[in-house]
C-alpha cells in the first residue's frame, strides 16, 4: 500500500506541475485561438492602412486635377479678357486676322503680356489654343509680326475631343470666327473638353469689351 500511495502522490504532483495544467500555461487549442484572433486583428489593421493610403492617393490625385483645371481656367480667362482688335502679319508677310477660330481651336492677340526678364518684348502678343494629339495646348509667338507660333505648353492631358463655340454681339453662337478686315471680336468663347475617364469640362470666357466710340469722334477705318 505504501508503494501505491507513493505512486499516487507522484502522479498527483506530476499533474499539478506538468503539461495540461491550465494555471501554468496555454493549451494548444488556446494558442490556436489566440493566433487566429491576432491574425484577424493584423489583417484588419493592414486593410485599414491600405484603405487610408488609397484614400490619400485619391485625394492627392483629385487635388492635382483640380489644380490643373484652375490653372487652365485662370490662364485662358486672363488671355481672353485682354483680347485686342489688332491684326498681325505672318512669317511671309501675309495678313493674319486679330481673332480667328475653328471648332477645335483659336488664335488671337491680347495685351498684358510683357517680358518677365525686362527684355525687348512688347506687352502685346499673339497666342493660340488648340487640341494637339490628346493635349490641350497654349502656344505664343515670340514676336507679334513675322514669326510663327511656338511649340507651346500643355494645359490639359488625356483630352479625346475639343469643341469650341463663339458668341457674337447678337447672342448667336457659331463654330467658326474670323475677325476679317474690321477686327471684329467675339463677345464670348465656350470651350468643351472631353477627357478620358472624366466628366466633360465646359469653360466659358468673356472677351475684352469693345470700347464705345466717343461722341463726335469717327471710328477708325479698318
Amino acid at each position: 500500500m505504501g508503494g501505491a500511495r507513493g505512486k499516487s502522490g507522484a502522479s498527483t504532483s506530476l499533474v499539478r506541475t506538468g503539461f495540461g495544467d491550465s494555471a501554468l500555461g496555454f493549451t494548444l487549442v488556446e494558442m490556436l485561438v489566440a493566433l487566429s484572433i491576432f491574425a484577424a486583428i493584423a489583417a484588419m489593421g493592414v486593410g485599414l492602412l491600405r484603405s487610408s493610403v488609397d484614400t490619400q492617393d485619391a485625394v492627392q490625385a483629385r487635388l492635382k486635377a483640380m489644380g490643373g483645371v484652375n490653372r487652365l481656367r485662370a490662364v485662358m480667362a486672363s488671355d481672353l479678357a485682354q483680347t485686342l482688335p489688332r491684326a498681325t502679319r505672318g512669317p511671309s508677310g501675309e495678313p493674319v486676322p486679330a481673332f480667328i477660330g475653328s471648332a477645335s481651336g483659336f488664335a488671337f492677340v491680347h495685351g498684358g503680356a510683357g517680358a518677365l526678364d525686362a527684355g525687348p518684348r512688347p506687352a502685346v502678343e499673339r497666342v493660340a489654343y488648340a487640341l494637339v494629339g490628346d493635349e490641350w495646348r497654349r502656344a505664343a509667338q515670340p514676336m507679334l509680326d513675322g514669326a510663327p507660333l511656338g511649340e507651346g505648353d500643355r494645359l490639359a492631358g488625356e483630352v479625346r475631343a475639343a469643341a469650341v463655340r463663339y458668341r457674337d454681339e447678337a447672342g448667336n453662337w457659331s463654330e467658326a470666327w474670323n475677325s476679317g478686315p474690321t477686327d471684329r471680336l467675339p463677345r464670348a468663347v465656350e470651350v468643351r473638353l472631353t477627357r478620358t475617364g472624366r466628366a466633360p469640362l465646359v469653360l466659358l470666357f468673356l472677351t475684352a469689351p469693345v470700347p464705345p466710340v466717343p461722341p463726335g469722334r469717327q471710328a477708325p477705318l479698318p
